[in-house]
């Protein structure tokens, strides 16, 4: 079982109720909440972690409880149930991320399997987000030649074709070449594209190479 938290929001109680007893006969960490507003002032919203919510809502609704989220950049996952939902919501949503959008009366089979999907995803989305942040701070250690160096490798030039453009001994240019891969805690080139991804060079510009 993940240990992540599922947060109910709902503004009727005895739903509210209803639902942290299904998740937590389920053993999952369930914290209610009776409003959004309550919600986001007590939820760890840069953690991964899945929140159900309500549709209709006073003051707030789920779903903008969910563009509040998406303009967090949070990595928690939505979950939205409702008793009325129309296509353009139900669109809206999903485009916006959300796991899924369940109708009352739903089956407690149904939540369960939506909050597991939103846990997986939410999980995932925060190891990658974790990664591409350790990543580019690796990427801020290097100096001005070795970002030169490793925009030239990264293009698949060898050392020497490298070494001839920037007009390097060999000896420098694979000094430059060990200390671009050990700050970048790789063995190879290889590995450190695959390690940058399929799109290097979106991730040299957002730092700055």
């Amino acid at each position: 079982m993940m240990h992540e938290p599922v947060y109910v929001v709902d503004d009727d109680e005895i739903v509210l109720l209803s639902v942290k007893a299904i998740l937590t006969q389920h053993g999952y960490g369930v914290q209610s909440f009776i409003s959004a507003g309550e919600f986001l002032q007590s939820a760890a919203l840069d953690e991964p972690g899945c929140v159900v919510t309500d549709l209709q809502m006073p003051q707030m609704t789920g779903v903008e409880l969910q563009q509040r989220l998406v303009e967090e950049h949070s990595p928690l996952a939505v979950v939205v149930v409702t008793g009325v939902a129309d296509v353009p919501t139900a669109i809206s949503l999903m485009e916006r991320g959300a796991i899924t959008l369940l109708e009352k009366p739903y089956d407690p089979s149904a939540l369960l399997r939506a909050v597991k999907r939103g846990l997986e995803t939410s999980q995932a989305n925060w190891q990658q987000r974790m990664a591409a942040q350790e990543m580019e701070q690796q990427l801020g250690t290097l100096t001005e030649e070795e970002r030169e160096v490793l925009q030239h490798l990264l293009e698949g030039r060898s050392n020497k074709e490298v070494a001839n453009t920037l007009h390097l001994s060999l000896r420098t240019m694979d000094r430059r070449r060990r200390a671009v891969l050990d700050k970048m805690h790789c063995e190879s080139i290889p590995e450190l594209a695959l390690k940058l991804g399929s799109t290097p060079q979106q991730v040299l510009q957002k730092a700055g190479l």
